[in-house]
């Protein structure tokens, strides 16, 4: 697996972890008490983290054809994701 596609694919899942977790710390924790905290947490990222490796996994297994023009405009949806997030945030 290439380098881009291995990063592309973390920095999808540490921005959805970002997501969840944030919306999560403002709008749920207040309610919560800290086993409930800890356990939304940990389902949250064991899921994600499961599902993370087994996207790297069949990525792996491709039979290493890759298509440049796909690759490219998954980084351009990337970055406008992560811009959009950040407007979002201020």
């Amino acid at each position: 697996m290439s380098v881009p596609v291995r990063e592309f694919l973390k920095n999808r899942r540490d921005r959805a972890l970002g997501t969840i977790l944030g919306n999560a710390e403002r709008d749920i924790w207040p309610k919560l008490s800290q086993a409930e905290r800890d356990g939304f947490r940990r389902v949250v990222l064991d899921a994600l983290n499961g599902y993370h490796d087994a996207v790297l996994d069949l990525v792996k297994a491709e039979d290493g054809t890759r298509n440049e023009a796909v690759i490219q405009i998954l980084e351009r949806i990337d970055r406008r994701t992560a811009q959009s997030v950040e407007r979002a945030k201020s």
